[in-house]
């Protein structure tokens, strides 16, 4: 008899990994830097937002690089984008209220287009299914707040997470969490079979 697949949830480290932030300025942060800061700090708590909440257009920082097509899944102007290939496996799952919104991604020039397509996400779905206690590695960085972070150099089951996490949208904040993003086990499938999961750097959770 076939031994049944365990459970699986997924945890990105990309959030606090250097090499995913590029350098882009977007055009709300230039027109508004209040609002834009505003609106990066509700998509990394995964709240909801209209599509106004987001540039239409960003423009890269320096004028002595000439920016290529950009990775499936990245930070530019402080909020996270993805291209269009990615934002296909996307639309096939349950982003609860989140959305993918285009964005125009230019050289430093302002006129010249960076190669590609790209989406901003709007992460807009919470869940709150990590089980502190049971997740050695985490960090609370302030000890009067009940936040917690991933570890440095995440490894899999570094996290440990309650049952719950396997209901619901596929991609989500956990409201204890911060500097990391969930996804359930079919979006992780779609995303390695569309080869296009490397720069999400997917850590596996302990499902409990």
């Amino acid at each position: 008899m076939a031994r049944a697949k365990q459970p699986m949830i997924w945890v990105s480290d990309a959030m606090v990994s250097v090499s995913s932030i590029k350098g882009f300025e977007a055009d709300i942060v230039l027109r508004d830097m209040e609002r834009a800061v505003e609106a990066m700090k509700r998509n990394r708590l995964g709240e909801p937002q209209s599509e106004d909440c987001f540039p239409k257009e960003m423009y890269a920082k320096y004028n002595d690089k000439k920016e290529k097509k950009q990775p499936d899944f990245f930070m530019a102007g402080g909020l996270w984008t993805v291209s269009s290939a990615c934002a296909a496996v996307l639309h096939q799952f349950d982003l609860g209220e989140g959305n993918l919104y285009p964005v125009k991604l230019f050289q430093h020039d302002r006129t010249t287009p960076v190669e590609g397509e790209y989406f901003c996400l709007n992460f807009g779905a919470q869940k709150t299914a990590v089980l502190t206690d049971q997740s050695p590695r985490i960090t609370k960085p302030y000890p009067n707040y009940a936040i917690w972070q991933p570890p440095g150099a995440m490894q899999d089951k570094d996290i440990a997470v309650s049952a719950s996490a396997l209901v619901g949208p596929d991609i989500w904040i956990d409201t204890q969490m911060r500097h990391a993003f969930f996804v359930s086990d079919p979006l992780a499938q779609a995303l390695r079979a569309a080869k296009i999961s490397r720069s999400f750097k997917l850590r596996k959770c302990i499902v409990l």
